[in-house]
């Protein structure tokens, strides 16, 4: 998960190397990372690579007196493979689950790239009318489901959920782009993430956009860089 800034208003170019070296980050261990801008009113600030676990942060904004401070947690990653059908699950590098899952259906793809888990929501209600399929009862592809265990990856709506119904996890990709688990895997999988891991999408085409959620980790590092005023910052 990133450190973001969303300003009130527009912040011109010509202002942004002052205000990524007002916004002072220190680490505990030191590491290295950039602010990096969205757009015109928002700007983040991530390492190289992923947080190493038991990072101590604190953010100081300018003149303010406003701090943030955090710490991050045990290292997972969630990694999943839409052409294999899997979700594996790395503890501290090493594999500790290999679930199996289904992904978005053609013209309904998941999203690929890097994302972070933004929120652990217990329970929601989708249908097709949230998503604009179907919104009359018994209409074609209308559907009213409960799920649980439910990871949200995207401000758009894609989630890391359970889903009974689905008899093709492991096999093949029938979803309208959220990630289905089995009920007894989604719960295996909500007892080990935490907000802010980092969850990894491969096999699709439709690569997520950096804004849509945390998906900064979707570029790479000297594409951080080209978006960032001020460049590294060392404290």
């Amino acid at each position: 998960m990133p450190v973001r800034v969303d300003f009130a208003s527009t912040v011109p170019s010509t202002n942004r190397a002052a205000i990524e070296k007002s916004m002072k980050v220190t680490t505990t261990p030191h590491v290295d990372g950039a602010w990096s801008w969205l757009d015109a009113n928002t700007v983040d600030f991530r390492p190289q690579g992923f947080w190493p676990a038991g990072t101590k942060v604190s953010v100081q904004f300018g003149s303010t007196g406003r701090t943030l401070a955090f710490s991050i947690g045990d290292d997972h990653e969630i990694v999943v493979d839409a052409a294999t059908h899997m979700l594996n699950v790395y503890e501290n590098g090493a594999l500790v689950k290999a679930l199996p899952s289904g992904t978005g259906k053609p013209g309904w793809e998941t999203y690929s790239g890097t994302m972070a888990v933004m929120d652990m929501v217990p329970h929601i209600e989708m249908t097709s009318c949230a998503i604009g399929i179907q919104c009359t009862k018994g209409g074609p592809g209308w559907y009213d489901l409960q799920t649980y265990h439910d990871l949200q990856l995207t401000d758009s709506g894609t989630f890391i959920h359970s889903a009974w119904w689905d008899d093709s996890l492991g096999k093949a990709n029938v979803s309208h782009g959220c990630i289905h688990l089995s009920e007894a895997n989604a719960a295996v999988l909500w007892n080990i993430v935490q907000v802010g891991d980092p969850v990894t999408v491969k096999g699709t085409s439709d690569k997520v956009s950096q804004s849509n959620g945390y998906a900064d980790y979707t570029l790479s590092w000297s594409q951080w860089l080209s978006n960032s005023a001020a460049g590294i910052q060392v404290f």
